[in-house]
């Protein structure tokens, strides 16, 4: 927004500092014009409303709160060194929100807030803790939060509750299954998925409903919002977050969420709130082991009147080895059985045999086959990170250059392949002992939350997942 430097001097009169801070302003946003280009200062800063201006103050008005977030991130640390009045003195910028009822008329500003509904995410029937399968690996974990579920005095006592694992561990069905649990109690839960949260955020500032956001996410006994790691990059959504945590904290209420990597891993977002995600109970959840998947996925079979013969069920637990990838192909099977007039006219499709559930989940096997973890995938991905061969890795020089790298990817094989201290070892030439050492002080450099290694292994992860 540029102003006229005749007009700033007649209501000014004399005082050529002040005139100064005006034009010091559009000097800058020329300047901001050079550096981020016109489209970019007309959709952020031109819009910047001045409301009233001193020597050393500039008061500018936003239209909306998303504006400000942006201002915030994107302008305020340029202003010490880039805006200066006559003296060359920084000029302080305040910000403020405008207020959307000042310029409405008395009518409308008596009307009722508004009635409108955001849609939340449906909760799956199938979802529940009565069919939650906890793994050997979890029971101290789901112990907690089962407690937590039927004793509601304990409600507060540990918050936030950080619940982390990799993809497939049971984290969306728990949450899913503790909100229910809550609501059946007279507890008002709200279950909300982080991407789902985004999408309210942007949708109530495009439509001026903010008020009606907060009132939805801050009014209740209960948040639970899975996959926390989706907030990275989404400026506007972190700050909204960050004002709903606080709100919810400072009264007591609890707060439950799920990501796929501990706070200290997570990419793009603002201390502030990963400091507050550290506030309450850390957990790690685990991945269910062969078994507990085999069980989880017959217990859905049950729920699905969709009865598969034990061959079947290993087969789909053998070749989809986490809970969603194998619910994903279970869901596929039962449809396209059904799709297919023979079984419409059998309903046994414990009659499938090994070589037709294959033949019908082709498309998903193919998938999953070029996204299998391996440790030759791990390997790989840890020796281009440290920049050394795979051989190299694998062979019996004690040089820190060798030696660290390995520790880590035997703690990977252990952490996401759930492969045995013997196995690890055989992979690697090294016995028993020495595998379980190595990954004890990884595990000790996590817990003491070690930048570098830290960082080495969410870039790992991302050559991983890609």
């Amino acid at each position: 927004m540029v102003h006229d430097p005749k007009n700033a001097e007649e209501k000014c009169g004399s005082d050529f500092t002040e005139i100064g801070v005006m034009r010091a302003w559009d000097d800058f946003l020329k300047k901001q014009e050079e550096l981020l280009g016109a489209d970019v200062v007309n959709q952020w800063l031109a819009p910047l409303k001045v409301v009233h201006f001193d020597s050393g103050n500039l008061y500018l008005e936003a239209k909306d709160s998303f504006q400000v977030v942006w201002f915030e991130e994107h302008i305020r640390p340029l202003l010490k060194t880039k805006l200066l009045n006559n003296n060359f003195r920084p000029i302080r910028v305040h910000l403020a929100v405008a207020d959307a009822t000042a310029s409405k008329p008395k009518k409308e500003r008596s009307k009722p807030t508004s009635s409108i509904q955001f849609a939340f995410d449906t909760l799956e029937a199938s979802m529940t803790l009565d069919n939650f399968i906890v793994g050997e690996d979890n029971k101290v974990v789901a112990q907690l939060l089962l407690e937590l579920s039927e004793q509601p005095s304990m409600l507060g006592s540990f918050n936030p509750i950080y619940l982390w694992g990799g993809e497939g561990c049971g984290k969306s069905h728990l949450l899913i299954a503790l909100t229910k649990a809550f609501r059946s109690k007279g507890i008002n839960a709200l279950y909300a998925r982080a991407e789902t949260f985004t999408e309210h955020v942007v949708f109530a500032i495009r439509s001026s409903e903010m008020q009606a956001f907060r009132k939805a996410y801050r009014h209740v006994d209960v948040l639970l919002i899975d996959d926390v790691h989706v907030f990275g990059r989404k400026d506007a959504t972190q700050e909204e977050f960050f004002h709903t945590f606080n709100t919810l904290h400072t009264s007591g209420r609890q707060i439950i969420l799920s990501s796929k990597c501990a706070s200290a891993q997570l990419e793009e977002i603002a201390p502030r709130l990963i400091s507050r995600f550290e506030w309450g109970i850390h957990i790690h959840f685990n991945k269910l082991r062969s078994e507990e998947l085999k069980q989880m996925l017959q217990n859905r079979c049950v729920a699905l009147h969709f009865p598969l013969s034990t061959e079947v069920v290993e087969f789909l637990v053998h070749t989809f080895p986490n809970s969603k990838s194998v619910n994903r192909a279970l869901d596929a099977l039962v449809l396209r059985c059904h799709l297919q007039e023979d079984a419409r006219q059998k309903r046994n499709t414990q009659s499938i045999e090994r070589k037709t559930a294959e033949k019908m989940l082709a498309d998903l096997i193919e998938k999953e086959q070029k996204n299998a973890l391996s440790p030759q995938r791990i390997i790989a991905a840890v020796s281009s990170i440290y920049g050394i061969r795979g051989e190299d890795l694998l062979g019996k020089s004690q040089a820190q250059d060798y030696s660290f790298p390995r520790q880590i990817a035997m703690y990977l094989c252990r952490q996401e392949l759930k492969l045995p201290f013997q196995g690890i070892g055989q992979i690697f030439g090294r016995d028993h002992s020495t595998v379980m050492t190595s990954i004890k002080q990884i595990e000790k450099k996590i817990e003491l939350s070690e930048v570098e290694l830290l960082s080495s292994l969410q870039e790992i992860r991302r050559i991983l997942q890609n």
